[in-house]
C-alpha cells in the first residue's frame, strides 16, 4: 500500500498530551452518542494553536481501547495532515486512502482481505500503483466487513487536495452510514463548512471555546515545573489568569508565553511582559525574531526546513550556518562557521521547531503559514520576517508617506494595483497608515477601492480601523462598498468600533453601514464599542438601531463584555435599553458571572437588582458564586451569599465553590464559604473535593483549613482517589508530608493511579517516592492505570524513581494487561538506561504482554530504538524472524530497526 506511517504522528501528540486535558470531550453526551450511533460526523473545529491535534489523539486512544473491547466487529483507522512535515506523504488524499486501507486491513486479523488480493491481481502483482478510484472502490468494501468502523481525520485543512476529500467523505457518509462513525478537525475555514454543510446528522464542537479548563491544566503543571520555581505563588497566579484570559483557547500562544515569561529574571521584567503581550501568533511569531540574538541564523535554519524536499537531522540542518551567503558571488561552505554542536540550533530556533523521529521538523503548522506568507516576491526560497516588507516598493513607499516616490514609481510603470504583503495594496497601505493625499494619488491612478487585502479585508476598513475620517470619507465618495466584509473585524464599521473611533462610526452609519453586521471574535459593532469602553459610541449604535441582545462573537452579548470589564455607565445604559440580564453565552456563561469573575462589585450589585438568577448554570464556571471562588473575589462572593446563592450547589468545572476556591489557594473565600456551611467532604466523583484540589495544587494553608473544619483526610473520590494521591501525583511533598503526619492512609488503593506511590513514580516525583516508602508503602501493590509502582515509573522513563523501587523490593517482572512489564514499557518509551537497568535486576527478556501481546524487542523495533533492540539481543531476545507463529505481526520498519535487510522470502 506505502501508506505513510501516521503512528509517528499520533505518539508525538501523545508525549504533548496532558493527563486530564480534554476530559471535557471524552466524558460529554456528544462523544458518546457518537460511538453508540452509525452515520454520525462531529467536526471538532478551532483556531490554530486550539489543540485540535492533542484532542484528536485523546479521542484516538479512547476509541483504540474501545474497539479492542469487541476486535471483530470493530474497526478503526485514522489519519494525520500534517504540513510541518518536509514529505508531502502527509499531504495528499490518496495517502489518507491508503493509509485507512492499510489500518482497517490490519484489524482483519491475519488474513489478507480477499479485495485487496483482487486488487493486488489487478494491478499486475503489484508491478504497477492502483488508481485512486480503485483504492476508493476498496475502501468502500473493506468498509462494510465490521459492524462498526471509526475514522479520524487530523487537520483537514491542511489537506492539498480538500475538494476531492471532502466529496469522498460525503459519499462514505451517505453510503457507510449505517456502520461509519466519522470525525474530523480542522479549522473553521468556509470551503470545508460550505463542504459539510449538507451533512445531516454533522455536529460541531468549538475546540477553543471549550478548552480552558484544559489551558487552566497546562498552566498548572507548567507552572509547577522546577525553572519556574523562581516566582512565588502570587505571580503564579497572575501568570496563569492573565494567559488564561488572553489565550482566545489557543493552546500555543499560552506555551510560548510560558517560554518568554520563563526568560524574566524578576517582577519588574514579568509585569513589563505580561503587560505587553502579543495578541496573535503571528505577533508572537516577530517578537521571537525582534527578541533574536541571531535572527540572521533563525531565518536561514527555518528557510531550509520550509523548503527541503526530506526531512532533516540536527546534525545536517547545523551545517547550514557553515554555508556563507554574504561574502561573495557565489555561496560557499566555509568550516570555520561551522557550530561547535549541533545542538546550538535548539537555541536558535527557541520553540519554533521540534524534534520528530531523529529529525527536525516545524514545531506548528502555523509556524510555516507564517514564513510562507512572509516569502518575498519572486523569491520562493527566501522570506523576510520583518514587519516592513509590505510585498513591493510601492507599498513600502505607500506605507511611508512617501508621495514623491509612489509617484516616481507609477510613472515608471509600477502596477498600482499588484497584490500581496501585509496590507494586500498600495491603497490599502496608505489607508492603513493615514496618508490621505498619497490615497488620492493611487485613485486617480486607477487603485481598485474594493480590492481585499489579507488583514481587514478592504482599504475602507483599514481607514476606520486607525480612525482616519478624511480616508475614510474619500474613499467612500469614491465607491468604497460600505458594508464590504473582511478576515480581521468583519465590517468598515466593527474596525471602528473596536478602536473607539466615534466620527468615524457616525460617518459609515450616515452612509448606511449595516450596524448588526456579525464577527466571530467581536460579535457586533456594539460588542466591539463596548469592549474599548467608549460610552457616546454605544449610545449611537444603540439609537441606530444596534441589536442589544446579540449573542455572536468570543466574549457573548454587550452587556456581558461591559459587566466584565466593570463598566457601571454602559451597564446602566444598556439595561435601561432592554438587555436581557440573564442572556446565556460568551466565556463566563452570564453578565453576573463575568462580574464575579472579574471581580467587580458594584456591577455584580446592579445586575442582582435587576434580577439576574444567581443559580444560571452556563459557562466555564457554572455559577456566579464558583466565579467569584475561583477568583478570589472575596467581597463578591459575600454579596452573593447575601443574596441567597446555594453554597453547595455542584456545578461547572471545578464542581463546587468551596473546591473552586481551594484549587486556586484563596484562603480567605475557602473560610468565607466554610462559614456558610459549605459540605467540607462534598464528594464530586470526577473531581475528588475541596481537600483533593488543595492537596494536587500544594495549598497547604488552605488544606490545614479543611482537615481543621472536618475534612476527611481518606475520603476516596476522583481521579486521584484520595488526597495523598492527588499530593504525590503532582509532586506536593510539604503537603503529602502533612497528610501523613495528619493520619492519611499510606496504602489506600483507588483512583486512576492506584495508590499514591504509584502516583508520585508516574510523575517522577523521587522525593515523594521515598518519603511514601519510608512511611511504609507497599511497592508492589497492584492496580492503577500502570499495574504497578515499578510499571508506572517505566512509563515514563523516571531511572531514579525506579532504581528505587528495585531497590525496595520491587518485582521487576510484573505484567498489565494495556502497559505489559516494565521492561516493555521502559523498551517503548526509548529509556536505554533504565532499560539496562531492569535487565541488570532480571527482567524476562521475552515476556509476551500488553494489549498488542508483545515482547520489549517488539516494542523497541516498532518504535526503531535501534539501541536498545540491540542491547535486548545481547540479552537473549528472541529474533522473531525465525519464529513462524509470530512473524507476520512485524512491520518493514521494525525489521530495518532490527538491522534486518533481507527479503521477506528471506
Amino acid at each position: 500500500m506505502k501508506a505513510p506511517d501516521v503512528s509517528l504522528n499520533y505518539n508525538a501528540a501523545r508525549k504533548k498530551h496532558q493527563r486530564g486535558t480534554g476530559a471535557w470531550f471524552l466524558r460529554g453526551t456528544t462523544f458518546s452518542t457518537w460511538k453508540d450511533n452509525p452515520g454520525s460526523v462531529i467536526w471538532l473545529r478551532g483556531g490554530p494553536g486550539s489543540g485540535k491535534t492533542i484532542l484528536c489523539s485523546s479521542v484516538i486512544e479512547d476509541v483504540v481501547e474501545f474497539c479492542e473491547q469487541k476486535p471483530t466487529s470493530r474497526g478503526y483507522a485514522y489519519f494525520f495532515f500534517d504540513g510541518t512535515r518536509a514529505q508531502t506523504e502527509t499531504l495528499t488524499y490518496e495517502s489518507l486512502l491508503r493509509s485507512i486501507i492499510a489500518q482497517l486491513s490490519d484489524r482483519c486479523g491475519d488474513n489478507i482481505p480477499n479485495v485487496l488480493l483482487e486488487l493486488y491481481n489487478k494491478c499486475d502483482g503489484g508491478h504497477r500503483q492502483p488508481t485512486e478510484t480503485q483504492l476508493e472502490d476498496i475502501l468502500a468494501r473493506i468498509l462494510g466487513t465490521f459492524e462498526s468502523t471509526y475514522i479520524i481525520i487530523d487537520s483537514l485543512d491542511e489537506c492539498a487536495e480538500k475538494a476531492d476529500l471532502l466529496r469522498w467523505i460525503e459519499s462514505r457518509t451517505s453510503q457507510n452510514s449505517r456502520n461509519l462513525h466519522l470525525m474530523l478537525t480542522s479549522r473553521p475555514e468556509a470551503a470545508i463548512e460550505q463542504g459539510l454543510a449538507s451533512f445531516q446528522n454533522l455536529k460541531m464542537v468549538s475546540v477553543g471555546e471549550e478548552s480552558a479548563p484544559d489551558i487552566e491544566a497546562y498552566l498548572d503543571e507548567r507552572l509547577e515545573a522546577p525553572d519556574m520555581n523562581k516566582w512565588a505563588a502570587p505571580e503564579k497566579q497572575i501568570i496563569k489568569t492573565t494567559l488564561s484570559d488572553g489565550s482566545g483557547g489557543m493552546f500555543r500562544w499560552v506555551a510560548l508565553q510560558v517560554d518568554a515569561i520563563n526568560k524574566c529574571k524578576n517582577k519588574k521584567e514579568l509585569k513589563k511582559q505580561l503587560e505587553s503581550l502579543p495578541k496573535s501568533l503571528d505577533e508572537t511569531y516577530t517578537r521571537i525574531f525582534k527578541q533574536s540574538d541571531c535572527s540572521d541564523h533563525l531565518e536561514r535554519l527555518l528557510q531550509w526546513l520550509v523548503f527541503s524536499e526530506r526531512p532533516l537531522a540536527v546534525a545536517e540542518l547545523a551545517e547550514v550556518l557553515a554555508v556563507d551567503f554574504t561574502s561573495g558571488d557565489v555561496p560557499f561552505y566555509d568550516p570555520d562557521m561551522r557550530c561547535q554542536t549541533p545542538a546550538i540550533i535548539w537555541g536558535i530556533c527557541n520553540g519554533l521547531v521540534t524534534e520528530f523521529e531523529g529529525t527536525v521538523k516545524l514545531a506548528h503548522f502555523s509556524v510555516k503559514e507564517y514564513l510562507i506568507a512572509r516569502i518575498k516576491p519572486k523569491a520562493e526560497a527566501q522570506f523576510s520576517t520583518s514587519e516592513q516588507h509590505h510585498g513591493s516598493m510601492l507599498q513600502v513607499a505607500s506605507a511611508n508617506g512617501h508621495h514623491e516616490l509612489v509617484k516616481l514609481l507609477l510613472d515608471k510603470g509600477a502596477e498600482v494595483n499588484i497584490e500581496g504583503g501585509r496590507y494586500g495594496s498600495a491603497l490599502q497601505a496608505a489607508c492603513a497608515c493615514g496618508h490621505p493625499e498619497l490615497a488620492r494619488l493611487l485613485l486617480d491612478k486607477g487603485a481598485h477601492v474594493n480590492a481585499e487585502g489579507e488583514h481587514y479585508g478592504s482599504a475602507l476598513q483599514e481607514a476606520s480601523a486607525g480612525g482616519y475620517l478624511e480616508l475614510a470619507r474619500l474613499l467612500l465618495d469614491k465607491g468604497a462598498h460600505v458594508n464590504a466584509g473582511g478576515e480581521h473585524y468583519g465590517s468598515a464599521l466593527l474596525a471602528a468600533s473596536a478602536g473607539g473611533h466615534l466620527e468615524v462610526a457616525k460617518l459609515l452609519l450616515d452612509r448606511g453601514a449595516e450596524v448588526n453586521v456579525g464577527e466571530r471574535w467581536y460579535g457586533s459593532a456594539l460588542q466591539a464599542a463596548c469592549m474599548v469602553g467608549h460610552l457616546e459610541l454605544v449610545k449611537r449604535l444603540l439609537d441606530k438601531g444596534a441589536d442589544i441582545n446579540c449573542r455572536e462573537g468570543y466574549f457573548g452579548c454587550a452587556l456581558l463584555i461591559a459587566s466584565a470589564r466593570g463598566d457601571l455607565e454602559i451597564a446602566k445604559l444598556l439595561l435601561d435599553q432592554g438587555a436581557h440580564v440573564n442572556m446565556k453565552g460568551g466565556r463566563y456563561g452570564s453578565a453576573l458571572q463575568a462580574a464575579s469573575a472579574e471581580g467587580h462589585v458594584e456591577i455584580a450589585k446592579l445586575l442582582l437588582d435587576e434580577g439576574a438568577d444567581m443559580s444560571l448554570e452556563w459557562g466555564r464556571y457554572g455559577s456566579a458564586l464558583h466565579a467569584a471562588s475561583a477568583k478570589g473575589h472575596l467581597e463578591v462572593a459575600k454579596l452573593l451569599l447575601d443574596k441567597g446563592s446555594h453554597v453547595d450547589v455542584e456545578r461547572g468545572r471545578y464542581g463546587s465553590a468551596l473546591r473552586a476556591a481551594s484549587a486556586e489557594g484563596h484562603l480567605e473565600v475557602a473560610k468565607l464559604l466554610l462559614d456558610k456551611g459549605a459540605d467540607v467532604n462534598l464528594k464530586l466523583m470526577e473531581d475528588g473535593s475541596a481537600l483533593h484540589a488543595a492537596s494536587a495544587k500544594g495549598h497547604l494553608e488552605v488544606a490545614k483549613l479543611l482537615l481543621d473544619k472536618g475534612g476527611d483526610i481518606n475520603l476516596q473520590a476522583g481521579q486521584y482517589g484520595s488526597a495523598l494521591y492527588a499530593a504525590s501525583a503532582k509532586g506536593q511533598l510539604e503537603l503529602a508530608k502533612m497528610l501523613l503526619d495528619k493520619g492519611a492512609h499510606v496504602n489506600v488503593k483507588g483512583g486512576d493511579y492506584g495508590s499514591a506511590l504509584q502516583a508520585a513514580s508516574a510523575g517522577g516525583h523521587f522525593e515523594v517516592a521515598k518519603m511514601l516508602l519510608d512511611k511504609g508503602a507497599h511497592v508492589n501493590v497492584k492496580g492503577g492505570d500502570y499495574g504497578s509502582a515499578l510499571q508506572a515509573a517505566s512509563a515514563g522513563g523516571h531511572f531514579e524513581v525506579a532504581k528505587l523501587l528495585l531497590d525496595k523490593g520491587a518485582h521487576v517482572n510484573v505484567g498489565h494487561w494495556y502497559h505489559g512489564s516494565a521492561l516493555q514499557t521502559a523498551s517503548a518509551g526509548g529509556h536505554l538506561g533504565l532499560v539496562k537497568l531492569l535487565l541488570d535486576k532480571g527482567a524476562k527478556v521475552n515476556t509476551k504482554g500488553g494489549r498488542f501481546d508483545r515482547t520489549a524487542l517488539q516494542h523497541a523495533s516498532e518504535e526503531c530504538h535501534a539501541e536498545i533492540a540491540q542491547l535486548l539481543r545481547e540479552h537473549g531476545a528472541v529474533d522473531l524472524l525465525s519464529d513462524s507463529g509470530t512473524g507476520a505481526s512485524w512491520s518493514r520498519s521494525s525489521l530495518l530497526c532490527l538491522g534486518y535487510t533481507g527479503s521477506a522470502s528471506d
